[in-house]
């Protein structure tokens, strides 16, 4: 569920981070038809998980949650992980968090033939929904949180999981802040050995510099700094590459809202036809039984009328 760490977590590689988005909704190791690149984000997804699962500070976030939550408190711990992220989001990226978005949706549709089912059924929801920036805001998280209680096989209880966040919402955070530069650093590691050549070129740079710095600090007990406030003037200023990004988006969001009309209306032509069918098949059931019926009443007169004569 955490496809916002997943995706930063694969470095600048488009193929890496489709592979990591996908791996859930792939089952055992039915990966031979994707490209190489996309069998290796697949694995990289499956390290990942191995590794925060095993994690003293995500086991400690885990065991808080896990007498209420129970078999459901990885999954939680997992989003709250990725809303701590999305709400620090400039702390861990040069870009914006709208365009990483925005570049993030355009892979997926690029790569749309070789989606699994399951990758492309929730897509569009993904995607109009935004998804990816939505857990930054506990509204976000808590219609979540709400939608996925509603889809649980067992009572769950996470349509109540925010009001947990908030209560020890310091504690959750700072065992984010310990965890995220550990898999940070090791998914550097991971991409060294997959592309040797970028490591001069950062390409594989997961968080900056002055972020490990920042946690550095956090991690030796130390106060941490104040993250520095940029001016409302700076952050209005956009270059042209992120207004074009922010412009795909929407393009983005407009087609699939075409899409989804015309699918609701293919759907409720369909449901018509069948319902159509469903009728004649009645009628045609009671037409049969009527008939069928007026055999065996005049078989029966027939045998009255011959026994009197």
């Amino acid at each position: 569920m955490n496809y916002l760490a997943h995706l930063k977590l694969s470095g600048d590689h488009e193929y890496i981070m489709l592979g990591n988005f996908i791996a859930d909704h792939i089952r055992g190791n039915k990966i031979e038809h994707f490209p190489k690149e996309v069998v290796d984000g697949i694995m990289l997804h499956r390290k990942i998980d191995y590794y925060t699962d095993h994690h003293p500070e995500f086991m400690k976030t885990r065991a808080r949650l896990h007498p209420k939550y129970h078999k459901y408190a990885g999954v939680i711990a997992d989003i709250f992980y990725d809303h701590f992220l999305a709400k620090n989001w400039s702390e861990y990226s040069e870009f914006h968090l709208s365009s990483f978005t925005s570049y993030s949706y355009g892979i997926l549709l690029r790569n749309y033939s070789i989606l699994p089912s399951k990758t492309k059924k929730i897509l569009p929801f993904f995607i109009m929904q935004n998804w990816l920036a939505s857990y930054a805001k506990m509204e976000g998280l808590r219609r979540s949180f709400q939608f996925m209680a509603r889809r649980a096989n067992f009572k769950s209880n996470m349509e109540y999981v925010v009001d947990d966040l908030i209560d020890d919402y310091e504690l959750y955070e700072e065992e984010f802040r310990a965890f995220f530069p550990d898999i940070a650093e090791y998914c550097h590691k991971e991409l060294d050995i997959l592309f040797p050549a970028d490591r001069m070129s950062k390409k594989n740079q997961i968080i900056s510099e002055k972020a490990k710095e920042y946690y550095l600090e956090l991690k030796e007990s130390k106060p941490p700094k104040s993250p520095k406030k940029t001016s409302s003037n700076t952050n209005s200023i956009r270059t042209p590459k992120k207004k074009a990004e922010s412009s795909s988006y929407q393009l983005v969001k407009a087609t699939l809202k075409k899409r989804f009309v015309r699918s609701k209306d293919s759907l409720a032509k369909v449901n018509s036809k069948e319902m159509k069918q469903e009728k004649s098949k009645e009628t045609k059931k009671k037409k049969t039984t009527v008939k069928t019926k007026r055999s065996i009443l005049q078989k029966e007169n027939h045998n009255t009328d011959n026994k009197t004569a």
